[in-house]
């Protein structure tokens, strides 16, 4: 008697295990990356089913609707939509600015990529030692010339901080070397 109490116990417990595991709740996946200060149009997000167990609340319900939603972080495509990546329109404090790159890009730096640029400042003899000028840039596109006339040059759209607009313009007209280093991603638990 004992053992078979034991066995339907066994079962009872994986059967609880397998139904936990197997529960899954409704969210919102990013059919694109989505940069900050984009308002979520239809079309860029669709319903997904995903397993959040203890992490549900981090990320925006199935049952609400994203449309019309201003994204303040980056979110890449196929990736849950986050509560954090969401807010209003003030929660989102970068510009739009467009630079010139003499050097190839690194293979990391694509949309929705966060990198720093690097700058040095044009002297007698070349240039001065380079130095972080903007942290924390999100690309939010590349523009790589193309055909018979095209340069080695490259345009890359980012999106700075406000403050750091300015740095970043000055730094441009006045002719300095720029560069641009990807940051390693955090990593998250993926739902």
């Amino acid at each position: 008697m004992i053992g078979v109490v034991l066995v339907l116990a066994s079962l009872l417990g994986v059967w609880l295990v397998v139904q936990q595991s197997a529960r899954t709740e409704a969210g919102w996946s990013a059919t694109r990356t989505l940069l900050p200060g984009e308002t979520i149009a239809e079309g860029d997000v669709q319903p997904v089913a995903v397993r959040m167990p203890q992490s549900q609340d981090r990320y925006l319900e199935g049952s609400a609707d994203p449309v019309g939603l201003i994204v303040a972080a980056t979110v890449g495509e196929g990736e849950v939509l986050p509560l954090r990546a969401v807010g209003s329109a003030s929660s989102v404090d970068r510009a739009a600015v467009v630079i010139d790159l003499e050097s190839a890009l690194p293979r990391a730096v694509r949309a929705g990529a966060l990198v720093d640029v690097w700058t040095a400042t044009p002297t007698d003899d070349g240039f001065a030692a380079p130095a972080v000028l903007v942290h924390d840039a999100i690309v939010a596109g590349v523009v790589e010339d193309e055909g018979i006339l095209a340069t080695a040059a490259v345009q890359l759209e980012l999106l700075v901080p406000r403050d750091q607009t300015a740095l970043l313009l000055e730094a441009a007209s006045n002719e300095h070397a720029m560069s641009v280093v990807p940051l390693a991603q955090p990593v998250e638990a993926s739902p």
